[in-house]
């Protein structure tokens, strides 16, 4: 349940073991709970919970303000808790309000001991009193663990900026492949000289119809089981997550079911048409079924498959399908404003060319992000490594 087990832990000998309920008293929130949830920023006091949204909004209510400073929220149900240095109010009834019984307990050195703590919510229930508060914890000087606060700050600080780095790499990253895409499909990156708002000479802009064929897909009836198996995939917006390696769906179709509903041959470019995901696009490997939330695009003889889909991806694409369309609460694209959508196209041999010269670079990009994402594991794990050294007493 603990990543740290005092039993399996070697403490300091002027370190003793306590249970939480030793260090930290808990409040009822119930008095401090908000009575209107007409939030605006333009008010003074933020209302609270515990977790990952942390600030629900502000109010201007001036009762029963929390202000015995500082405490830990704890979410009884969910454990998720947060430090907190300024006067609030609270969302609901359902955490605790923890403050140190005296002078002698750092907050804080309590509050990252409390972050190693691993739960398994196998049960509903209110974890405060019934688990946490019973938990070990060794316990320093208040000297030693004020030390132990300001380590762990001085290298969780040094992390974080190393974290950011990371992400900011990421983000540009994004901006690259996006870049690499328009230069791409304005000509760029095989004709040096080409005029910016100009098309190299014998490219062309062309509506989607021209170069392929589209169709919208359906769903064969839920009430025939023979039309459901394993033979065909049968695609929807969740199978998209892949991009250009989509080889499989999380549903399938049997031969008599892929009739019933639309194929759609392999190396296809499936972009959702409704909804909060318009525009996800996936290049599929295989070919099979897909539902009606989905346009496919079947690129004709002679059109480079990934030609298409990699302008399906560009911000330009993505921009035409938000523009048409239907200006509703839920966006819907069909297949008559589908077909109409612009690309460009030129001879099949330059296109081949611009696929090899765009996969080239965004492979770099590829594992350029893999290595970051290692280096975030890896980052997270040293956090928990420093956490684990400070409660054993190895840290300072």
């Amino acid at each position: 349940m603990q990543d740290i087990k005092m039993s399996e832990v070697k403490l300091p000998k002027d370190w003793k073991v306590k249970k939480l309920e030793d260090l930290l008293d808990y409040i009822q929130p119930t008095k401090y709970i908000v009575k209107s949830t007409d939030y605006d920023n333009s008010y003074k006091t933020p209302v609270l919970t515990a977790g990952k949204t942390f600030i629900l909004g502000k109010t201007d209510e001036t009762d029963g303000i929390f202000d015995s400073l500082p405490v830990i929220i704890f979410d009884d149900f969910t454990t998720a808790n947060k430090l907190v240095n300024f006067k609030f109010k609270v969302k609901s009834s359902a955490m605790k309000i923890l403050k140190p019984k005296d002078e002698n307990v750092n907050l804080l050195f309590v509050y990252y001991y409390i972050q190693t703590i691993r739960i398994s919510f196998d049960t509903h229930k209110r974890y405060w009193i019934s688990v946490f508060s019973k938990l070990p914890i060794g316990i320093p000087t208040p000297e030693t663990q004020q030390a132990i606060v300001s380590k762990i700050e001085e290298l969780f600080s040094e992390l974080e900026k190393g974290i950011e780095d990371l992400k900011t790499t990421q983000l540009q990253l994004k901006t690259y492949r996006q870049s690499v895409l328009k230069w791409a499909f304005e000509g760029k990156l095989t004709n040096e000289n080409v005029k910016d708002g100009e098309l190299p000479e014998g490219w062309r802009v062309v509506m989607i119809s021209e170069i392929a064929k589209i169709e919208t897909g359906t769903t064969p009836s839920k009430n025939n089981p023979d039309f459901y198996g394993n033979e065909f995939p049968f695609y929807k917006p969740t199978d998209l997550e892949a991009g250009n390696n989509v080889f499989k769906s999380k549903d399938g179709l049997t031969e008599l079911g892929v009739k019933k509903a639309r194929y759609v041959p392999e190396f296809s470019t499936l972009v959702t048409c409704i909804g909060a995901t318009i525009g996800k696009t996936g290049f599929i490997k295989t070919g099979g079924g897909f539902n009606q939330q989905i346009n496919a695009i079947v690129p004709n003889k002679g059109v480079n498959p990934l030609f298409v889909y990699y302008q399906a991806i560009g911000l330009n694409f993505n921009k035409q399908i938000i523009d048409n369309a239907s200006a509703t609460t839920l966006p819907i694209i069909n297949k008559g404003k589908f077909q109409i959508l612009k690309m460009v196209i030129c001879d099949s041999s330059e296109q081949n060319f611009i696929v090899q010269e765009i996969e080239s670079r965004l492979s770099v990009a590829d594992k350029m992000e893999e290595s970051i994402a290692q280096s975030l594991l890896q980052a997270e794990a040293l956090r928990q490594s420093i956490l684990k050294k400070a409660f054993s007493g190895e840290l300072v």
